[in-house]
């Protein structure tokens, strides 16, 4: 038997060469360009995202114990519902059930903690479902405020984008939640800006892609983010895709205020209307077109009323996201802490009013008065 030449053997040896190769293309391809195109940019995840919920009162605060199986039922019947975005309030360097997540000197996280493991098993579950999307932050970090300490709010980013690196690009990072003193007063501005800076840096590094979000000052009001933010230049100078703003809607407080509302209160339209067009011009004009996250809204009925009857509160929660924030693309989470702000009920393990239904846009009175008995 003759040999093949060496040209003809080098050929062959080329052509089993490429087919190798687009056989390791055909099966790594997909999932390598999958991976990437899986980054949703903050515009895409915000419409993505719809109408949420916060998961209030469990992983910042000791109203309900810190676990999954607190958790999934609540997480289930949102997402029955339609809602696809999660809010989870996070304390890291305060106690909370006893313990903190991270070393409130210097931010560096305790991988450890019973309390983080739970977390990351909630987180674990809500990204588990299609479509939900996950915000986490740093909630009530007293000291990191009340020290304005940067560095501690760097490092804590740094091991949380580090830990959660490898999770679904639905997980999103709030930076840091209503930055106020303990007595109350706004942050100056440019150290809250330089603050939020360092952290949004060192998130970067470890991943480019992950949707951030970042706040006006004090209470998160929409009037707060043009004096906080009169330029992008810390968080990326209005180059990042994956940059996403939020604020908090209360207002009027007198009417959604806890422990002090008046729920025969006349609102208007303009009361929901207004701060969501504060924000829509910030981010048509310096947030050069970042959309925007209603991170918390709602009404503190539970404080007084020991039943949800009041019509005029059923009208708030039905104007507010399907006839505002909705048309207006704003992605919101209703804040359900559980307690004052109640939608669903731990022990019941239930919606204990139809404000859920009111979320939609319409859903049934007591009678036909706007301001009836019960919102006295």
């Amino acid at each position: 038997m003759s040999r093949p030449s060496p040209a003809l053997q080098m050929i062959c040896f080329i052509a089993a060469v490429m087919a190798c190769c687009l056989v390791i293309l055909a099966i790594s391809g997909p999932a390598l360009a999958s991976a990437s195109s899986q980054a949703p940019t903050a515009r895409r995840a915000a419409d993505e995202m719809g109408k949420g919920f916060n998961l209030g009162q469990m992983f910042d605060a000791g109203q309900h114990p810190p676990t999954l199986e607190a958790a999934r039922g609540k997480i289930d019947a949102y997402y029955d519902r339609g809602f696809r975005v999660v809010r989870i309030p996070v304390t890291w360097t305060e106690v909370v059930d006893g313990g903190t997540l991270a070393d409130p000197d210097t931010g560096a996280i305790d991988r450890d903690a019973e309390r983080l493991a739970a977390l990351t098993a909630v987180i674990d579950y809500a990204l588990a479902k299609p479509g939900l999307y996950v915000v986490i932050n740093a909630h009530h970090e007293t000291r990191l405020k009340d020290g304005m300490r940067a560095d501690v709010l760097e490092r804590l980013w740094s091991d949380i984008a580090s830990l959660y690196r490898d999770r679904d690009h639905r997980l999103v990072f709030e930076i840091l939640n209503e930055p106020h003193f303990s007595n109350h007063d706004a942050m100056p501005a440019d150290r809250l800006r330089e603050m939020t800076g360092r952290a949004y840096r060192r998130i970067r590094a470890n991943d480019p892609e992950r949707v951030i979000l970042i706040g006006g000052n004090q209470w998160f009001g929409a009037d707060e983010m043009a004096k906080t933010w009169p330029d992008l230049e810390e968080v990326g100078g209005g180059r990042d895709p994956y940059l996403m703003a939020t604020f908090h809607h209360y207002n009027p407080w007198t009417f959604n205020g806890d422990n002090q509302g008046d729920y025969a209160d006349p609102w208007t339209e303009a009361d929901i209307h207004g701060p969501m067009q504060v924000m829509a011009e910030w981010a048509g004009s310096t947030g050069q077109g970042m959309p925007v996250f209603i991170g918390e809204w709602g009404v503190g009925w539970h404080s007084r009323l020991a039943a949800m009857d009041c019509n005029n509160i059923r009208l708030w929660y039905a104007r507010f996201n399907a006839h505002h924030a909705a048309p207006l693309g704003m992605p919101t989470a209703v804040w359900d802490d559980g307690g004052w702000f109640q939608l669903y009920d731990h022990e019941k393990e239930a919606f204990s009013s139809n404000l859920i239904d009111c979320i939609d846009g319409q859903c049934r009175w007591t009678g036909s008065d706007r301001f009836n008995a019960d919102c006295a």
